[in-house]
């Protein structure tokens, strides 16, 4: 998180730095000429740096979310057309900022939006420029203008795209390697430990069958006795299944395996998924774990193939009476009364598994979702802390 706030603050200070910069460009000789209005001018970056200020303050002081970019660009490009309009119009350099708010959703990995952006800065730019009456020396500035602006735009939308399916490769590579890992060192505790226990209780009960002509009751006694090393071999079976869960839980603890999962996550679906944390997390059952682990995992997996969403929230909450997890977003919803209670061939299966998983671990599950109003998950479950996770 801190590293989002870095970013923050240097993509702010590009801001500022353009806009006071734009102050020394407007006083050049060949782009002051052109000027139709310096006060509207002064006027107008006044206004974007006061815009510039609160907004800075609201990200980084964290009031809201990346669910607000579309409102931030919109005013973005209002301002550029505001400048190229008081600079020359059609004869401005300002045009080439369109290609700021292009390349900043190209960077967040969105392609549809790089692509909206682009169509808009277009429209915007005609009405900055359209003149009074229209000549055919400004239809042709236009057109290449237009030319450029459309170029950009569909490299900047491929080179999203790319990314994209680059995220994604990487995000199911880095879930291989870990997955193959986890299946070694399971094979690992099972080689040296049930294996062991198994091939005891044969050679003993071998020996036994051996003894049972000559000394049937040795060989009974013998035979009895392997209950003992079945009972340790069906404890550390008990103990590798409770062990089988994400190789993430195993290697980072609950919290931070979630917040990798979600980096990932809003990394490939393009928006954002922070994570808060309320209370004093604390080391909970195994089960426990994988259980939250996997319904908030699939309530992802949901929003990005279904929910159209804009933004994610998850929240944890560790109280005295257990954890209670919350997944929402702002997408598009559905009829909950719509889905079948049982999976059939078009899907259902993920809400059905979410709710055997919560119902394993003594959790409940409960989904609010209107259509177009987004969708909220809770899964709540009692539990008494081991330890504190330190």
């Amino acid at each position: 998180m801190g590293t989002d706030r870095g970013r923050a603050a240097v993509f702010f200070g590009l801001y500022v730095a353009m806009l006071l910069y734009s102050l020394y460009w407007v006083r050049l000789s060949h782009v002051r000429d052109r000027v139709s209005s310096m006060q509207l001018f002064h006027a107008l970056i006044g206004f974007a740096l006061m815009y510039i200020a609160v907004r800075a303050w609201l990200v980084l002081s964290k009031r809201i979310t990346r669910s607000w970019e579309p409102l931030w660009v919109g005013i973005d490009l209002l301002i550029i057309s505001g400048v190229v309009r008081l600079t020359g119009g059609a004869n401005s350099e300002a045009a080439l900022v369109y290609f700021w708010p292009i390349a900043t959703y190209a960077i967040l990995r969105r392609p549809r939006g790089t692509a909206l952006v682009g169509i808009v800065s277009g429209v915007l730019y005609i009405a900055a420029t359209w003149p009074e009456p229209v000549t055919a020396e400004y239809l042709d500035k236009l057109g290449s203008r237009l030319f450029i602006l459309t170029v950009v735009t569909i490299l900047a939308t491929a080179f999203t795209l790319r990314e994209v399916r680059h995220v994604e490769e990487m995000s199911r590579l880095r879930e291989q390697v870990g997955l193959a890992e986890y299946r070694r060192l399971l094979s690992q505790e099972m080689h040296d430990g049930i294996q062991h226990y198994l091939v005891v209780v044969a050679l003993r009960l071998e020996w036994a069958r051996r003894l049972l002509e000559k000394e049937p009751a040795r060989a009974a006694a013998m035979a009895v006795d392997q209950r003992v090393v079945v009972r340790q071999a069906a404890d550390e079976l008990h103990h590798l299944v409770r062990r089988l869960r994400s190789p993430a839980l195993e290697k980072q603890g609950f919290v931070e395996a979630l917040r990798d999962h979600l980096a990932m996550f809003a990394d490939r679906a393009g928006m954002p998924a922070p994570l808060e944390v309320r209370g004093k997390p604390v080391t909970l059952p195994p089960d426990v774990e994988q259980a939250a682990f996997r319904i908030i995992q699939e309530a992802l997996t949901n929003i990005e193939k279904h929910a159209q969403a804009t933004s994610v929230l998850v929240e944890l909450d560790f109280g005295a009476d257990g954890l209670r997890c919350v997944v929402t977003d702002d997408g598009v919803g559905c009829d909950l009364s719509a889905i079948p209670p049982e999976p059939t061939e078009d899907g259902g299966v993920g809400l059905i598994s979410m709710r055997e998983r919560a119902a394993s671990v003594g959790g409940t599950l409960t989904i609010d979702s209107t259509p177009g109003e987004g969708t909220r998950v809770v899964f709540s479950v009692p539990t008494g802390p081991e330890s504190d996770q330190g």
